[in-house]
């Protein structure tokens, strides 16, 4: 055998001993990340599954949108039963109990249905914008009866006296807020709108004020 005929032999074998240790630190670096996951989802519970989850408080008879829910990994053994994976189970749906930031979104907590108002005979029910520090640092609450004041830069004007609060955005959701697994502080979502009762007569004029002006809700004493 020449030298040449040598050299050749020599560089196929190397070729086959250098693809053998390839293939065989592939099916190591391969075993490693096998058991490196294994380890990992024993550790936390086991695989993740994606699904809906609350990216904000939500009050009770609001509606799920891509606006207030979004789609995340959870630890498929620490999901509450019922938690919703499908968008069509959940867009669009109204919730019938409050969800809390970070917390899946499941089928127990939704309705179909908005419990009704009920408005006293001879008056109208109208909602107006507002938030905490315009309403007692969001103490109103449904069944409150409020004066209402209209404040501008350079005045304030009592609106009307002893109106009847029939609903609120959080009047279903002062709840108790979840800990890292829906434990037991009490909380509830910051106020955004109270539906009050009026005669018709004042419906005009309280929707023109709440567009122009800040309108505080007072609570007498002993309404607390």
């Amino acid at each position: 055998m020449n030298s040449k005929r040598k050299r050749i032999m020599i560089s196929v074998i190397s070729g086959l001993l250098a693809a053998a240790m390839m293939a065989y630190y592939a099916s190591s670096v391969k075993g490693s990340a096998d058991q490196i996951r294994r380890q990992t989802l024993e550790a936390y519970g086991g695989e993740q599954v994606e699904v809906y989850v609350a990216t904000r408080n939500i009050a009770a008879g609001e509606r799920l949108t891509s606006a207030n829910t979004a789609k995340r990994n959870w630890l498929a053994d620490l999901l509450p039963a019922g938690a919703l994976t499908d968008e069509s189970d959940v867009m669009g749906q109204t919730l019938g109990m409050p969800l809390f930031a970070n917390e899946p979104v499941v089928s127990a907590k939704l309705s179909t249905e908005i419990p009704p108002i009920s408005v006293p005979e001879g008056y109208c029910a109208v909602s107006i914008p507002t938030n905490d520090v315009l309403a007692v640092g969001g103490a109103i609450t449904t069944g409150s009866v409020v004066a209402i004041y209209a404040a501008d830069k350079e005045s304030v004007i009592l609106l009307a006296a002893e109106i009847l609060v029939l609903d609120t955005s959080n009047s279903s959701s002062q709840q108790v807020e979840p800990n890292s697994l829906f434990g037991s502080s009490l909380s509830r979502p910051a106020l955004s709108w109270v539906t009050l009762s009026v005669q018709e007569d004042m419906v005009a004029d309280l929707i023109v004020a709440s567009r122009t002006m800040n309108l505080y809700l007072v609570l007498p004493g002993g309404e607390i």
